[in-house]
Protein backbone atom coordinates (compact mmCIF):
# COMPACT_ATOMS: atom_id res chain seq x y z
CA UNK A 1 0.00 0.00 0.00
CA UNK A 2 2.23 2.65 0.80
CA UNK A 3 4.23 2.50 -2.49
CA UNK A 4 1.00 3.52 -4.12
CA UNK A 5 0.68 6.51 -1.84
CA UNK A 6 4.49 7.26 -2.79
CA UNK A 7 3.95 7.22 -6.34
CA UNK A 8 0.19 9.18 -6.18
CA UNK A 9 2.06 11.73 -3.96
CA UNK A 10 5.00 11.90 -6.28
CA UNK A 11 2.17 12.64 -9.30
CA UNK A 12 0.65 15.20 -7.88
CA UNK A 13 3.52 16.81 -6.84
CA UNK A 14 4.13 17.06 -10.71
CA UNK A 15 1.25 18.21 -11.77
CA UNK A 16 2.21 22.25 -10.92
CA UNK A 17 4.83 21.48 -12.88
CA UNK A 18 2.85 20.43 -15.75
CA UNK A 19 0.51 23.01 -14.77
CA UNK A 20 3.24 25.92 -15.48
CA UNK A 21 4.85 24.09 -18.25
CA UNK A 22 1.35 24.62 -20.03
CA UNK A 23 1.39 28.22 -19.34
CA UNK A 24 5.38 28.77 -20.52
CA UNK A 25 4.04 27.04 -23.90
CA UNK A 26 1.30 30.01 -24.62
CA UNK A 27 1.94 32.52 -27.05
CA UNK A 28 3.93 35.75 -25.55
CA UNK A 29 1.38 37.82 -26.50
CA UNK A 30 -1.83 35.98 -26.52
CA UNK A 31 -2.57 36.64 -22.40
CA UNK A 32 -2.97 40.67 -23.94
CA UNK A 33 -4.60 39.50 -26.84
CA UNK A 34 -7.76 38.23 -24.78
CA UNK A 35 -7.42 40.86 -22.10
CA UNK A 36 -7.63 43.34 -24.86
CA UNK A 37 -10.63 41.63 -26.95
CA UNK A 38 -12.48 40.90 -23.73
CA UNK A 39 -12.15 43.57 -21.41
CA UNK A 40 -9.26 46.18 -21.24
CA UNK A 41 -9.60 46.94 -25.10
CA UNK A 42 -11.78 50.43 -26.10
CA UNK A 43 -13.29 50.45 -29.79
CA UNK A 44 -11.10 52.51 -32.06
CA UNK A 45 -10.15 52.85 -35.89
CA UNK A 46 -6.65 52.81 -37.55
CA UNK A 47 -6.19 55.04 -39.46
CA UNK A 48 -6.73 54.12 -43.55
CA UNK A 49 -2.90 54.87 -44.70
CA UNK A 50 -1.71 53.19 -41.61
CA UNK A 51 -4.01 49.82 -42.06
CA UNK A 52 -2.47 49.94 -45.88
CA UNK A 53 1.22 50.40 -45.13
CA UNK A 54 1.07 47.77 -42.70
CA UNK A 55 -0.82 45.67 -45.24
CA UNK A 56 -3.98 44.78 -43.01
CA UNK A 57 -6.34 45.87 -46.33
CA UNK A 58 -5.11 46.03 -49.76
CA UNK A 59 -6.02 49.46 -50.45
CA UNK A 60 -6.11 52.12 -47.82
CA UNK A 61 -9.56 51.91 -45.41
CA UNK A 62 -9.73 52.01 -41.98
CA UNK A 63 -9.64 48.98 -39.63
CA UNK A 64 -11.89 48.18 -36.55
CA UNK A 65 -9.38 47.92 -33.19
CA UNK A 66 -9.64 47.01 -29.74
CA UNK A 67 -7.06 49.14 -28.47
CA UNK A 68 -5.42 49.45 -25.16
CA UNK A 69 -3.34 52.78 -25.16
CA UNK A 70 -1.60 54.81 -22.24
CA UNK A 71 -0.34 58.80 -22.78
CA UNK A 72 3.25 58.50 -20.73
CA UNK A 73 5.80 61.80 -20.02
CA UNK A 74 3.00 64.17 -20.71
CA UNK A 75 3.49 64.01 -24.50
CA UNK A 76 4.01 60.37 -25.35
CA UNK A 77 1.44 57.51 -26.51
CA UNK A 78 1.83 53.80 -26.53
CA UNK A 79 -1.13 51.64 -27.31
CA UNK A 80 -1.39 47.80 -28.15
CA UNK A 81 -4.72 47.29 -31.06
CA UNK A 82 -5.95 43.98 -31.91
CA UNK A 83 -7.72 44.10 -35.60
CA UNK A 84 -11.34 43.26 -34.61
CA UNK A 85 -11.63 40.98 -37.68
CA UNK A 86 -8.00 39.38 -37.11
CA UNK A 87 -6.91 38.41 -33.52
CA UNK A 88 -3.44 37.40 -35.35
CA UNK A 89 -3.38 41.47 -36.19
CA UNK A 90 -1.60 43.05 -33.66
CA UNK A 91 0.14 46.52 -34.07
CA UNK A 92 2.18 47.98 -30.93
CA UNK A 93 3.13 51.49 -31.11
CA UNK A 94 4.47 54.73 -29.25
CA UNK A 95 3.84 58.18 -30.52
CA UNK A 96 6.40 61.00 -29.68
CA UNK A 97 5.68 64.70 -31.28
CA UNK A 98 8.35 63.98 -33.39
CA UNK A 99 9.18 60.05 -33.78
CA UNK A 100 6.18 57.77 -34.33
CA UNK A 101 6.79 53.74 -34.40
CA UNK A 102 4.30 51.12 -35.48
CA UNK A 103 5.17 47.30 -34.71
CA UNK A 104 3.00 45.06 -37.18
CA UNK A 105 3.20 41.69 -34.71
CA UNK A 106 1.25 38.39 -34.11
CA UNK A 107 0.25 36.26 -30.78
CA UNK A 108 3.21 34.50 -31.00
CA UNK A 109 5.30 37.81 -30.85
CA UNK A 110 6.60 37.43 -34.35
CA UNK A 111 7.51 41.19 -35.56
CA UNK A 112 6.54 41.15 -39.14
CA UNK A 113 6.39 44.83 -39.98
CA UNK A 114 7.31 48.28 -38.73
CA UNK A 115 6.70 51.47 -39.88
CA UNK A 116 7.88 54.67 -38.82
CA UNK A 117 7.23 58.43 -39.25
CA UNK A 118 9.57 61.12 -38.17
CA UNK A 119 9.21 64.90 -38.12
CA UNK A 120 11.58 66.30 -40.62
CA UNK A 121 14.77 67.85 -38.12
CA UNK A 122 13.92 71.68 -38.49
CA UNK A 123 10.59 70.47 -37.10
CA UNK A 124 8.68 71.98 -39.76
CA UNK A 125 6.48 69.99 -42.22
CA UNK A 126 4.69 66.94 -42.38
CA UNK A 127 5.81 63.49 -40.73
CA UNK A 128 8.10 61.56 -43.27
CA UNK A 129 6.78 57.63 -43.33
CA UNK A 130 8.84 54.90 -44.58
CA UNK A 131 9.29 51.19 -43.90
CA UNK A 132 11.70 49.66 -41.46
CA UNK A 133 13.50 46.27 -41.37
CA UNK A 134 12.36 44.41 -38.77
CA UNK A 135 15.10 42.81 -37.80
CA UNK A 136 17.03 46.53 -37.51
CA UNK A 137 14.38 46.86 -34.90
CA UNK A 138 14.20 43.75 -32.91
CA UNK A 139 15.87 44.58 -29.49
CA UNK A 140 13.45 47.90 -29.81
CA UNK A 141 10.93 45.72 -30.42
CA UNK A 142 11.45 43.14 -27.67
CA UNK A 143 11.37 45.61 -24.96
CA UNK A 144 8.11 47.51 -26.48
CA UNK A 145 6.57 43.58 -26.38
CA UNK A 146 7.90 42.91 -23.03
CA UNK A 147 5.86 46.36 -21.37
CA UNK A 148 2.41 44.59 -23.14
CA UNK A 149 3.23 41.68 -21.91
CA UNK A 150 3.69 42.91 -18.49
CA UNK A 151 0.69 44.84 -18.79
CA UNK A 152 -1.22 41.83 -19.55
CA UNK A 153 -0.12 40.54 -16.21
CA UNK A 154 0.03 43.83 -14.08
CA UNK A 155 -2.92 45.69 -15.80
CA UNK A 156 -0.76 48.69 -14.66
CA UNK A 157 2.63 49.57 -17.02
CA UNK A 158 5.56 49.06 -15.61
CA UNK A 159 8.88 50.92 -15.75
CA UNK A 160 10.14 49.08 -18.55
CA UNK A 161 7.63 50.84 -20.49
CA UNK A 162 8.98 54.62 -19.70
CA UNK A 163 11.90 54.80 -22.35
CA UNK A 164 12.75 57.05 -25.08
CA UNK A 165 11.41 56.30 -29.23
CA UNK A 166 14.59 57.37 -31.08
Amino acid sequence: MRPVIVLTLAVLAGLPALAQGAKTTEKPLALMVRRTVQDMGKDALMPPMLSYLLRLTPHPETVAVKQVAARIRGTDMIGFNVSVKNHGDIVIFRETPTVRIYFLTSPAGVLRKVIESRKPENGNGEFQTTELRPSALKKRFEKERQCWMDVATNTALSSECYFAAN
